[in-house]
C-alpha cells in the first residue's frame, strides 16, 4: 500500500493501532514500549510514518523525538529511512530509550514501507519503469537478507514474524489492488493472489491500520469515494487469509465522517474496535469471525478539520475502557456493557491519547504541547 500513511484500495470499498498511543507508535498495538517504572506516551501528531514524539506521563514533558519512520508490532523497534543522493541510510531504534541499535548504508534509492512484527526484518521498494525492486534487510545480522525484482507496481504490506514470507499489495488501473504473498524461502511470488471470501477484485482507499503485537493480524481501515463506505480489511498473517468487515457508515456517508474512524486491538489480539465520533458509533468486530458483534451508537460530533484518528485512541491494559476521539473532546467505551460516555473537553485540538501508569488516568496531548490529564474511571478533568 502506499503506506499506512497513504490511503489504497478495496472492492467493497481496507494501514497498525490505530495502535495505543501510550504504547508505542504506529502501527504497533502493544503497551511494552515504555522503559522500566516510567509510562510513555508517544505521538505521531501527523499520522502514521510521520516524527515521533515521546511524552513521560509523570512530569508531562518530552522526552525525546525520532525522525519520520514506522514500528514493529510489538512496539519495541523503530525504523527510519532517508536517501540522500544514491543511497538510502536506514537507522534502528529502541522505542522505549530512543537508543540507536543499527545504522547503514544500503547503495540506491529506496523507500521504507514494511516492518516485521518482531522489528528483526526491514523491506524497502523502489520503482523503475514497469518494475518494482523489494529489498528485505535483517537488522539483527545488518545486512541484504534478499533481493527481487517483480514486473508490475508493487507495495510492501508486512513481513512475517518468522521472516519467510513477504505480503504485498499489487496496484492495478482505477484504484484496484490484489494481495500477493511472496515466499522468501523459496524466492517465489504465489500464484493465486489472497482475496477476501465473495470478494473478486479489491479497491478503495486505505487510511490507517493496526497490526496486533504477536504478529498474527495486519488490520487496514479502507473507504471507498463511490460506495460513500467504510471497511476494514484484516489480514491473517499467520493463515495467509484476508477478510473485509463492513462498518456502519450512515446513510451515504461523507468522506470525511468515514475518516474519523480510529481503530484500536482489545489486548488479546481477538476483537478490534473502530470508533468513529462524527458517525456517533463503536463497533466491536470479532476477528475470527470475521463480523462485527455489537455496534454501540451514541450522539454525533462535528470531525475535527486536518486531525488523524488513527492516534487519537487507546485502550486500558484489561481491555474494559476504551478512550477515542476525534481531535478535540474525548469519549469512554465500555466494552462490559458496550456504553459510551462523554465528551469530556481538552481545551483544544489533540494529536495523542493514552493511558498512564495503572490506567488510573489518561492524557491527552494538545497541539500546542500542553498534557491534559482526566481520571480514567469517570473522565473528570
Amino acid at each position: 500500500m502506499k503506506r499506512l500513511t497513504l490511503l489504497l484500495l478495496l472492492a467493497l470499498v481496507p494501514a497498525p493501532s490505530a495502535a495505543l498511543a501510550d504504547g508505542c507508535p504506529l502501527p504497533c498495538s502493544g503497551q511494552s514500549s515504555s522503559p522500566p517504572g516510567s509510562k510513555f506516551l508517544y505521538v505521531q501528531d501527523k499520522g502514521p510514518g510521520s516524527p515521533l514524539v515521546a511524552y513521560n506521563t509523570r512530569n508531562r514533558q518530552a522526552v525525546f523525538s525520532l525522525p519520520p519512520g514506522m514500528a514493529s508490532a510489538d512496539g519495541r523497534a523503530y525504523y527510519s529511512g532517508f536517501v540522500s543522493g544514491r543511497r538510502t541510510f536506514l537507522k534502528r531504534f529502541d522505542v522505549a530509550t530512543a537508543v540507536l541499535r543499527g545504522d547503514w548504508a544500503v547503495s540506491g534509492r529506496w523507500d521504507l514501507q514494511g516492518v516485521s512484527p518482531t522489528g528483526r526484518w526491514a523491506a524497502l521498494a523502489r520503482r523503475t519503469g514497469d518494475l518494482t525492486h523489494l529489498l528485505v534487510f535483517d537488522g539483527r545480522r545488518g545486512t541484504r537478507a534478499h533481493v527481487m525484482r517483480l514486473r508490475g507496481d508493487f507495495e510492501v504490506e508486512t513481513i512475517s514474524r518468522d521472516g519467510k514470507r513477504l505480503f504485498l499489495i499489487e496496484h492495478f488501473a482505477g484504484r484496484q489492488y490484489n494481495v500477493r504473498e511472496y515466499d522468501l524461502s523459496r524466492a517465489r511470488l504465489v500464484a493465486d493472489p489472497l482475496r477476501a471470501q465473495g470478494v473478486k477484485i479489491m479497491a478503495g482507499y486505505a487510511w490507517s491500520g493496526v497490526a496486533s503485537p504477536d504478529g498474527r493480524w495486519l488490520l487496514t481501515l479502507y473507504l471507498s469515494t463511490p460506495g460513500k463506505l467504510a471497511f476494514v480489511h484484516s489480514l491473517d498473517l499467520e493463515r495467509s487469509r484476508p477478510a473485509c468487515i463492513g462498518l456502519p457508515s450512515g446513510r451515504g456517508g461523507a468522506f470525511e465522517n468515514l475518516k474519523r474512524y480510529s481503530l484500536t486491538l482489545a489486548p488479546d489480539s481477538g476483537t478490534l474496535y473502530a470508533a468513529n465520533p462524527a458517525l456517533g458509533v463503536v463497533a466491536e468486530l470479532d476477528l475470527d469471525g470475521s463480523q462485527v458483534k455489537r455496534v454501540t451508537r451514541f450522539e454525533k460530533s462535528a470531525p475535527v478539520v486536518g486531525a488523524h484518528p488513527a492516534t487519537l485512541s487507546t485502550i486500558s491494559r484489561n481491555g474494559r475502557t476504551m478512550y477515542f476521539s476525534a481531535g478535540r473532546d474525548l469519549w469512554a467505551y465500555d466494552s462490559a456493557y458496550g456504553t459510551v460516555r462523554g465528551p469530556y473537553a481538552t481545551g483544544g485540538k489533540i494529536v495523542g491519547v493514552g493511558y498512564g501508569a495503572g490506567d488510573q488516568r489518561v492524557f491527552a496531548v494538545r497541539k500546542d504541547g500542553h498534557m491534559v490529564a482526566f481520571r480514567a474511571s469517570n473522565g473528570e478533568r
